[in-house]
């Protein structure tokens, strides 16, 4: 709601007062008895005038000032935010203006950038606040630029080795006004969201393709840079399957077919996890070693078709098909496929 201030003037009517015989000597005569009037100080008048003093409009006040960063350093921007009230309840502007010791106005508006500025320079910032009928007084805040602080640039991750699981990932941070020997990084690796240490370098052995790792880095104690910095994201990546050299050429011995699966990955770390894939009833893979062993019954004749597995803990891995025919000779080979 629009409050205006409003002026009033009341002013008093005037009365004329006159003896009551005069009145009627004068009212008796015509034109030709004018020379007889009496002097007009005979006649006398008085006024009686009421005023009532006006009222102008309250000037709005400007209470204080406060800026952000309180304490700012050169290249850095100070925001300055007035409290003002008003009387009256018109509507305010106010206006700030920044300026140098010498009253040399740099600038205007809440928000200034101190960039090109050296360290303890003495700057003001005035505040005057007006509504529709007056202005306030000038209210001035005065502030030096305190000494630059360290502050971090950019935060990369080093994935020169790759990105798949099992490369140790390196943490490369870019710091601004460091002092050599008393800067302290503070960093965060996370994976999915999570915090998975808090080193320089991170191993991923334990995560799998697909998990997202983001490196988050601060200046420890630092004032001005209180959120963390963080990198882009990296996607861990699948890395190169194993391979499997073995082939079964030994068939059914004994009654048992027995093959050892050998197989080999260029990972760093691979873990290799075997499994039977398809294969006739009663027919087992050992899941750590990669010995197959079976022994068919005496129903199971014919041809039977065979596919085992090896893969990493990543779950990049690798199929071997071969096939194997009871009804041959005993120490028949298994048929490669």
């Amino acid at each position: 709601m629009e409050i205006r201030s409003t002026r009033s003037r009341e002013r008093g009517g005037v009365f004329w007062c006159v003896g009551g015989i005069l009145a009627v000597l004068l009212l008796g005569c015509g034109a030709d008895t004018a020379d007889n009037e009496g002097p007009r100080s005979m006649i006398q008048t008085s006024a009686a005038v009421a005023v009532v003093p006006s009222t102008s409009g309250h000037a709005p006040t400007i209470d204080k000032i406060l800026i952000r960063p309180a304490r700012p350093s050169p290249g850095r921007s100070v925001q300055a935010t007035a409290s003002v009230s008003d009387l009256d309840g018109d509507p305010i502007e106010v206006v700030y203006r920044w300026r140098m010791r010498n009253g040399r106005v740099l600038g205007e508006g809440r928000v200034f950038d101190t960039t090109g500025l050296r360290e303890g320079t003495r700057l003001e910032v005035v505040v005057t606040a007006s509504d529709r009928d007056s202005a306030s007084e000038p209210k001035i805040h005065v502030f030096r630029l305190a000494q630059s602080e360290a502050a971090i640039g950019l935060v990369v991750i080093d994935d020169s080795d790759g990105t798949q699981p099992g490369v140790t990932l390196k943490g490369v941070v870019e710091v601004s006004n460091a002092e050599s020997g008393r800067l302290e990084i503070a960093l965060e690796w996370t994976v999915n969201g999570s915090v998975v240490g808090t080193e320089e370098e991170l191993d991923t052995t334990s995560f799998v393709p697909g998990d997202i790792v983001i490196l988050r880095a601060r200046v420890a104690n630092n004032r001005l840079q209180d959120r963390p910095i963080s990198s882009p994201a990296i996607r861990l990546s699948r890395g190169v399957g194993p391979k499997i050299s073995s082939k079964p050429l030994a068939g059914i011995e004994s009654g048992l077919f027995r093959y050892q699966i050998r197989a080999t990955s260029t990972e760093p770390n691979a873990r290799l996890v075997y499994s039977l894939i398809s294969g006739p009833d009663g027919m087992t893979v050992h899941e750590m070693s990669g010995l197959v062993q079976w022994g068919p019954t005496s129903d199971q004749r014919g041809r039977f078709d065979v596919e085992v597995s090896a893969t990493d803990q990543w779950g990049t891995g690798v199929a071997q098909s071969f096939a194997i025919v009871v009804d041959a000779p005993v120490g028949s080979p298994a048929s490669p496929r």
